[in-house]
């Protein structure tokens, strides 16, 4: 899939706190967006000048305008230049003296851009539990990996491999048959569930009772995985946010949200999420190609285990057939 098949989606590009007065640079879809925060909220263009292409990330900001660190060069928050120093303050401005601005909003303690007009909504979180008061949520991982963004997403959702990656943990060998399972196509993903005994004390009891796991994909890069104790009921939601920052490199973004255990540090469940998270990680990154292929036949797909990462890379392909054809297809 193309990144400018990306370009009309939702990206998360950094946590709220590291939006501030001082302009920043990230990175998305093989480019480069700077943002700051002032009184009106977060701005974010391309890091470019359009003058000379110097990074507007080296900048400042004066008076609600971005300042160019090269020739000084001025933009507002619509990304219009309204001050070149080296002509007269009345001299006309080339309407075509324009950074290229983004679209901004903040959700789930995270900034997200859109680089084209969205096609979609920032995804939902299951149930709106993120702002529910009886709900504690928080970040248990971020980093960055040196994968494409639809691997990162294929590993999380997939479960065949627990009992090799997190024997002892989520999986184990002695039950590593997967039993046929439904998955459910959305308007914009997917949705899968299971049942399965998780041998850790966090979640499964050591293995005494059984955890449900309930999958729902939002395309292109946003997973969530609810896991419901049965016999508790207490449920935890993971989600895994992930920003394309190239082709073949991705910084993940990952929140815990549960209805239970508020007393308990976050610790106690963050610690054993990135124990899983950098298992995966040493894997993830082995994988070749580093990008999904392009044909399914390029790798070997079983059919009950690979169920819900097969219909995935379909959606990921049906993407980049609008992106082809035009915003309504064919």
């Amino acid at each position: 899939m193309s990144q400018s098949a990306l370009a009309g989606f939702w990206h998360p590009i950094a946590a709220v706190d590291d939006i501030t007065d001082q302009p920043k640079r990230f990175g998305l879809l093989d480019d480069y967006i700077v943002a700051y925060r002032d009184e009106n909220g977060v701005a974010a263009f391309r890091d470019l000048c359009i003058h000379r292409g110097a990074a507007l990330s080296l900048g400042w900001v004066r008076n609600g305008t971005l300042v160019c660190p090269y020739h000084g060069w001025q933009y507002d928050r619509t990304g219009a230049c309204v001050r070149i120093p080296s002509r007269p303050a009345d001299a006309a401005i080339p309407s075509t003296a324009r950074a290229t601005a983004f679209q901004v909003r903040e959700r789930y303690g995270l900034v997200w851009v859109a680089m084209e007009e969205p096609r979609d909504e920032i995804p939902r979180y299951p149930e709106d539990v993120y702002d529910l008061p009886s709900w504690k949520s928080f970040f248990a991982y971020r980093e960055v990996w040196n994968a494409a963004a639809a691997r990162t997403v294929e590993n999380f959702m997939d479960f065949s491999h627990f009992p090799y990656v997190h024997n002892g943990l989520l999986g184990t060998e002695e039950n590593a048959e997967i039993t046929p399972y439904t998955v459910e196509k959305l308007s914009n993903g997917l949705h899968y569930w299971l049942e399965q005994e998780e041998p850790s004390d966090l979640y499964g009891a050591g293995g005494s009772q059984k955890v449900r796991y309930e999958y729902t994909l939002v395309v292109p890069f946003t997973i969530h995985l609810k896991k419901i104790e049965i016999g508790t009921g207490r449920e935890t939601i993971l989600t895994q946010f992930t920003v394309p920052r190239t082709e073949t490199t991705s910084e993940l973004f990952v929140i815990i949200a549960r209805n239970h255990s508020h007393d308990e540090p976050d610790s106690k469940f963050g610690d054993f999420t990135t124990t899983i998270m950098e298992q995966d990680r040493r894997i993830v990154e082995s994988q070749r190609p580093e990008k999904l292929p392009e044909s399914l036949r390029e790798e070997l797909h079983i059919k009950v285990p690979d169920a819900a990462s097969l219909l995935y890379r379909q959606r990921l392909a049906s993407l980049a057939k609008v992106e082809t054809h035009g915003p309504y297809g064919a």
